[in-house]
């Protein structure tokens, strides 16, 4: 496994305390849990009541909302602990014998694959308009794109998933990081077309990656299919609330995407005077390449050692040339400049 926010181990292989050093490698909300859904969280922790009982399997609260807000039914709706574990439970409901899958991608897909004994076709993204759906009866896409960032028109995800259907293939979207891209979301096909699959993630968006919360939409069956192979209680009581109570915060989501789409235009500019390649992204984070002579493993680990920023070295992305791209959050404005400060010092000083 190789995925980002592995602080707690980054910070022992260093020898420094986990709280100095300043994340860039997890796409996570740095505004961190609404302060209402992070006073219910306190609120509801003190409770014994709440401790001694099993979460309610039917999650009814954060589901009614849920249904609300996407417009869909609630038996739609499938809840789960993250993304990940519904992308697992997914790849088992649907009972694939081969998936397709473009690269580069998600780690997670390949796992999940692997784990059910289904074959993989992975195709570079270069050809995405030739999915060759027949190799496959499951296709995996991603939107926006991880590690890029770049997003798909809803127009273009229809014509996908009409493709697939065509040729007989099942569709897994993952949207985790829709939530800064909602216009291209899919969630009307995925409540109405039967095989038709769309994760999410509440808790990127809501910063509190911790507390393992997301969410599926499909047709009914579908949906049947899909809770199926999720545990009785999947979510914990108190993380179910605090999502709940952040989904009501309407200041806390305008807030972000404004002050995402400002941070990260700045830092795109300012990584690119540079001198590295960033390429166009509609989510939360950004994807570079470094200037030549640079590697991106000994980039990273300078920046660790020497300035206790930690980033995503994307060599473990199948479909990438190796030691050649960084992945890195957008977050705070003074955040970003400390990355851009770092940067400059460590691909200007000297090439690696």
């Amino acid at each position: 496994m190789s995925h980002g926010g592995d602080v707690q181990r980054v910070a022992c292989q260093a020898g420094m305390a986990a709280e100095s050093l300043l994340d860039f490698s997890a796409n996570v909300n740095p505004m961190g849990l609404p302060p209402r859904a992070a006073a219910r969280l306190a609120c509801e922790a003190r409770d014994p009541r709440l401790w001694s009982q099993y979460p309610d399997p039917e999650a009814p609260e954060l589901r009614c909302l849920l249904s609300q807000r996407l417009n869909v039914a609630a038996g739609c709706i499938v809840i789960g602990a993250g993304a990940d574990a519904l992308i697992h439970a997914a790849v088992r409901a649907l009972e694939p014998r081969r998936s397709v899958i473009p690269v580069p991608a998600f780690l997670e897909y390949e796992r999940a694959c692997q784990a059910y004994g289904c074959a993989i076709h992975a195709i570079p993204l270069a050809m995405r308009a030739e999915f060759r759906l027949d190799r496959g009866d499951l296709l995996i896409l991603n939107n926006p794109h991880n590690p890029t960032g770049a997003g798909v028109s809803l127009v273009e995800m229809q014509e996908r998933i009409a493709a697939a259907q065509s040729a007989g293939a099942s569709v897994l979207a993952d949207e985790a990081f829709i939530d800064y891209f909602p216009e291209a979301a899919i969630t009307s096909e995925a409540a109405t077309q039967t095989g038709v699959i769309a994760i999410r993630s509440l808790t990127k968006f809501f910063g509190c990656p911790g507390l393992r919360v997301g969410y599926a939409v499909a047709a009914p069956e579908t949906a049947h299919r899909l809770a199926a192979q999720l545990p009785a209680w999947p979510v914990t009581t108190l993380a179910l609330n605090a999502l709940a109570e952040a989904l009501c915060d309407g200041e806390y989501a305008r807030t972000t995407l404004e002050r995402n789409q400002q941070a990260r235009a700045q830092l795109a500019g300012e990584l690119s005077r540079l001198g590295c390649q960033v390429f166009p992204s509609v989510a939360n984070f950004l994807f570079l390449r470094l200037p030549d002579g640079f590697v991106a493993a000994q980039v990273r680990e300078r920046l660790i050692r020497e300035h206790a920023i930690l980033v995503r070295a994307c060599d473990s992305f199948a479909g990438i040339e190796r030691g050649r791209y960084l992945r890195v959050a957008v977050r705070l404005e003074d955040e970003n400049a400390r990355l851009v400060k770092a940067l400059a010092r460590v691909c200007g000083g000297g090439k690696e």
